[in-house]
């Protein structure tokens, strides 16, 4: 069996802010809990509130003002642990707000409103992606890290509500704004008749649904194209992971490409590693479905796979209720989905989150998920 590398998500800053750990400590800490590298949020480049909160509570801002990004870097980069900022690429609330025409449109014609915390951004504008380019470049230009993790990277839905009882019918599609409909007719050379939303969405699924399909995933592959690009213009050995689907072709009649846009074998070709996001207590499916999933990503592509596991449940309050998701997480489920990865043959894991595990380890002095990442080490 081979040694896996694993990683953890960190999407706040509480080891710093909450736990009053140093650079040199969490390097430190990381090290001794056998993690290899950390997807991390960049103050480069500001992610939003999701599943799980990002943003800086009012008691650690004082701590927090005097946070140094790149002595981070350093102190995770001499302890071996590789550093990977996160690009939220298509998802930015806030920016709707100076940006109206990002707000993706549905096939009946509806802009798209906030399901819980998420409202995607239209993937095909040229200006934002320009933007984010920059962004990226700039981050890789100031922080030197290994690579860049780009989330929310393919086209707007709230895929976590695809759950086994979940029918496809009741997912919107997206976008038929007339910017993204007048982009495609450009380069497909499609005869749209019409940039009414409705009608628009009528002729492509009656006469175009192929090239619909190919352009959108066209679209997400020159974007992770052009802001790999950008990192190695800031970072010439930068890398590029991509946050992927859990969704086999088989699965709502291959909804990951023709509704989302994620084609994994074109994507292949630009991006150097696929992050499968497993959350099985989230998708309510067992620990086996988490390397089933792995293991198809990694057999498509070719490329090192990782597959990202919970540490702790999610979705089980207000609109989330009737879906009766396990409330309970435990340590021994958690060390059955880590190796129900390693079993799979996928490269490695990242478990989702760090302030998970150190909720455990710092506040309850409960170190039974670390161990059992030690167990998968090979």
């Amino acid at each position: 069996m081979k040694a896996m590398r694993v990683g953890v998500k960190v999407y706040d800053l509480d080891w710093y802010g909450r736990w009053g750990l140093s650079a040199a400590q969490l390097a430190r800490l990381l090290q001794n809990w056998g993690i290899d590298f950390v997807l991390t949020q960049s103050q480069r480049m500001p992610m939003a509130d999701s599943a799980v909160r990002s943003s800086v509570p009012a008691a650690q801002r004082e701590r927090l003002s005097c946070y140094d990004e790149r002595a981070t870097r350093e102190a995770l980069g001499a302890a071996g642990i590789g550093f990977w900022p996160t690009l939220c690429t298509f998802f930015e609330p806030a920016a709707l707000t100076s940006h109206p025409e990002l707000r993706p449109v549905s096939a009946e014609g509806r802009p798209m409103g906030q399901t819980d915390w998420y409202v995607g951004l239209v993937p095909g504008d040229a200006g934002w992606l320009e933007r984010q380019c920059e962004r990226v470049a700039q981050t890789t230009a100031a922080l030197q890290p290994d690579g860049v993790f780009l989330s929310f990277c393919r086209w707007p839905g709230f895929w976590e509500l695809w759950t086994p009882q979940f029918e496809r019918s009741a997912a919107a599609d997206y976008s038929y704004d007339a910017g993204t409909l007048d982009r495609f007719v450009a380069e497909t050379g499609a005869a749209l008749p019409s940039r009414e939303p409705r009608e628009a969405a009528g002729w492509i699924a009656a006469h175009a649904r192929e090239a619909w399909t190919r352009w959108k995933c066209g679209v997400i592959v020159e974007t992770v194209r052009a802001l790999g690009a950008a990192a190695r213009g800031g970072q010439p050995s930068a890398q590029v992971m991509v946050n992927t689907l859990p969704f086999a072709p088989r699965d709502w009649a291959d909804a990951r490409t023709e509704v989302f846009g994620q084609d994994v074998d074109a994507l292949a070709k630009v991006v150097d590693a696929f992050e499968v996001m497993t959350y099985h207590q989230i998708l309510i499916r067992s620990v086996g479905w988490i390397g089933q999933r792995g293991s198809q990503v990694k057999a498509a592509t070719g490329r090192p796979t990782y597959c990202t596991i919970q540490a702790a449940p999610l979705y089980l309050t207000g609109q989330h209720r009737k879906a009766n998701r396990h409330d309970q997480l435990d340590a021994d489920e958690f060390g059955r989905a880590l190796l129900a990865a390693r079993d799979a043959q996928v490269d490695g894991v990242i478990v989702f989150t760090l302030s998970d595990l150190l909720r455990e380890a710092l506040g309850d002095n409960d170190l039974r998920r670390v161990k059992a990442l030690w167990a998968i080490k090979g």
